[in-house]
């Protein structure tokens, strides 16, 4: 069935009010961490996020939605080339994620081949392979969770002067995302594109991002903040994660005033 979301905004302006609203209301279910992340940002960053967020579920769902891999592929291949009209100044085609994206990658400058490298590493799962090792995997994350911050972060904030020690840590802090992701979803995937991995060597390798990434961010930007902030609910992800909790038949519980504790904080101090 589709979501309010999708039924709402089709042949829609995104200045329009009820399609805004819509847009919340989807990504409020679907990435509800990234969400209220972006929260934390003034009105022209916040809405920035949540339309590249929205971009990101339009890739990330295509999986869910196609029978085929080929027709997967399809899909991708046309989110390609509406990314290619934006980029070479041509009309773009008229939807309800790709019309207003347009207005955030060129205002924001953000390059090209992040958007196209994007694209790229979430295809990745149409591939019914498994990862061979945590390398794979860490590739994987750094492909679409650590490229989604990236952008993020020059979305929310695109004239900001990150250090090279800084943005090694955006990309530290993306890995820990989409590792944490993983380990979250093990009991979902451990037949599947994780079945060469252990939940412990998922769990660890996002430890170790986790601690990399404060080490190499430090104190973040006030403007920066609302991209990564999310990261900072990773140590407690992992944290439900221990003692006597199965990943394979288990969930994480983690509630709303907990996580929204946790983002607060990370945007008092500045440090996730």
């Amino acid at each position: 069935m589709a979501s309010r979301f999708e039924r709402n905004m089709t042949d829609s302006d995104f200045s329009d009010p009820a399609v805004r609203d819509a847009l919340m209301e989807t990504l409020k279910g679907v990435d509800p961490d990234r969400y209220r992340a972006a929260l934390m940002a003034g009105a022209p960053a916040r809405d920035r996020l949540l339309t590249l967020y929205a971009f990101h579920y339009e890739l990330a769902k295509v999986p869910e939605m196609v029978s085929e891999p080929v027709i997967g592929a399809i899909r991708y291949q046309w989110w390609r080339d509406a990314v290619a009209e934006i980029y070479e100044g041509k009309p773009v085609r008229k939807h309800e994620v790709a019309t207003p994206l347009r207005t955030v990658l060129i205002d924001c400058d953000v390059p090209r081949y992040w958007v196209d490298a994007l694209i790229d590493g979430r295809e990745r799962d149409l591939d019914p392979r498994p990862f061979a090792n945590i390398s794979e995997a860490k590739e994987y994350c750094t492909a679409t969770s650590g490229k989604l911050m990236q952008i993020a972060v020059q979305v929310a904030a695109p004239d900001s002067d990150l250090s090279e020690t800084q943005s090694a840590g955006i990309a530290q802090a993306g890995l820990t995302w989409g590792l944490t992701g993983l380990a979250r979803a093990y009991r979902f995937y451990q037949s599947r594109m994780l079945s060469e991995l252990t939940f412990s060597e998922i769990k660890d390798a996002a430890g170790a991002a986790y601690d990399a990434a404060g080490r190499a961010l430090g104190k973040v930007d006030t403007q920066v903040m609302p991209a990564v902030a999310y990261a900072a609910l990773a140590p407690k992800y992992l944290a439900r994660m221990g003692g006597s909790f199965d990943p394979a038949k288990d969930s994480v519980s983690y509630g709303p005033l907990a996580k929204q504790m946790r983002l607060m904080r990370a945007g008092m101090t500045g440090r996730i």
